[in-house]
């Protein structure tokens, strides 16, 4: 059963996996084998790497409903595997933070806290990952029912905490920062111009009944 389920996807889903899963092999596989070739913090630069990824491939995500909107192409079908994905560098750029930055020291977790408030917008983003990946697999959609709905529009939630957590850093650069929000207002605004259209259509009939009565 497993291997039906790995020969019935296709070979763009296959592609668009191997894509999404090369950032986390190139920089771990530099990281372990020549961490010089990072750069004097090779460390840092995973745990940055990971965190843009995660926001990436968030944006992606974001993207593929427009795309199923407005062009022939059926994004829509890929959107489960990248959401996943970004969980994966997101929870990769957490479990750095944790494991290699600071040694699973929790002294100095509470210090940087203070020092570092994004860190707690990170944790929150993170979370809100953790539930959408949870309630991801078909069996949760059919449990859920309406409530999945409602509960992945928390998705909006996340990349607002994401946008606040990358741009509080300060080795972000602001060209980078102005970037992913410019992607993400775009994004949010195109799905609130199709919500108020849809509203505007759904009661033109009502008015239209009420007109000619």
């Amino acid at each position: 059963m497993r291997l039906s389920w790995i020969t019935k996807q296709g070979p763009l889903w296959w592609a668009i996996f191997l894509l999404a899963l090369a950032p986390a092999l190139y920089y771990w596989s530099l990281f372990l084998l020549d961490p010089r070739s990072l750069g004097v913090d090779s460390l840092e630069v995973v745990l940055e790497q990971m965190g843009k990824w995660a926001l990436w491939l968030l944006l992606i995500t974001l993207l593929c409903s427009p795309l199923a909107r407005h062009t022939p192409i059926k994004a829509v079908r890929y959107r489960r595997m990248l959401g996943l994905f970004c969980f994966f560098y997101a929870s990769t750029h957490l479990a750095t933070y944790l494991i290699g930055w600071i040694e699973l020291d929790w002294m100095v977790f509470i210090e940087d806290l203070g020092k570092r408030p994004f860190i707690y917008l990170g944790m929150l983003a993170w979370v809100g990952l953790l539930l959408l990946a949870v309630t991801s697999p078909k069996a949760m959609v059919r449990r859920l029912k309406k409530n999945w709905k409602r509960l992945h529009r928390l998705v909006y939630g996340v990349i607002v905490l994401a946008l606040i957590h990358f741009w509080l850093q300060s080795r972000v650069s602001s060209f980078e920062a102005w970037l992913y929000t410019l992607m993400a207002v775009l994004l949010l605004g195109e799905r609130l111009v199709v919500k108020l259209k849809a509203r505007r259509l759904s009661k033109r009939p009502r008015q239209w009944s009420q007109t000619a009565a």
